[in-house]
């Protein structure tokens, strides 16, 4: 019986963990659950083949994946033509969006909301500072490409975890 659980816990944990990288489509820090998924299976084993160093890469690579997510959303933005007005205008409406959006279209109300406040806030600061609108509208269609671009590294940055993950379980014995 204990050969089966030996088998068992590690594929749940791995399909787990594969399953919890759609969150990324619904906007939830799928890559942090990710952490405390692998976390728990640490624990649950003893830190065998788990361990502190294993959860400090995959903390690392979460974290790395937060700020790429906004550097690759800002910077697009920015090299797109956008002024800071309009940069500073998708951030602020990409928060405002995706905390509004949320509890109005579950269940991907924060991530549509990210996008669409993104490219409404930059439209409304850009606007603001410039006084033109098809500038307003390039910086709002650039931040809005920023932040879906944002979102694919942040979820390639999760495959990356998992497959640290996978390796632990299914190698490093």
């Amino acid at each position: 019986m204990s050969e089966f659980l030996d088998s068992l816990v590690p594929t749940l944990v791995l399909s787990s963990g594969a399953a919890v990288l759609l969150l990324h489509a619904f906007g939830l820090p799928a890559n942090w659950i990710l952490l405390g998924l692998a976390a728990l299976y640490g624990l649950a084993t003893h830190w065998q083949p788990v361990g502190l160093w294993t959860l400090v890469v995959l903390a690392a690579l979460a974290g790395l994946a937060e700020g790429l997510e906004f550097a690759v959303g800002v910077g697009f933005t920015a090299k797109r033509g956008a002024s800071r007005a309009g940069v500073a205008g998708s951030c602020l409406g990409g928060i405002v969006g995706g905390i509004g959006m949320a509890p109005l279209a579950p269940p991907f109300g924060a991530l549509c909301g990210a996008f669409l406040g993104s490219f409404l806030g930059a439209v409304a600061l850009e606007y603001r500072a410039q006084r033109h609108l098809e500038r307003a509208l390039r910086a709002g269609r650039a931040a809005f490409l920023g932040r879906v671009l944002g979102a694919c590294v942040k979820t390639m940055c999760g495959l990356g975890m998992w497959g640290v993950l996978a390796y632990r379980i299914l190698f490093a014995r």
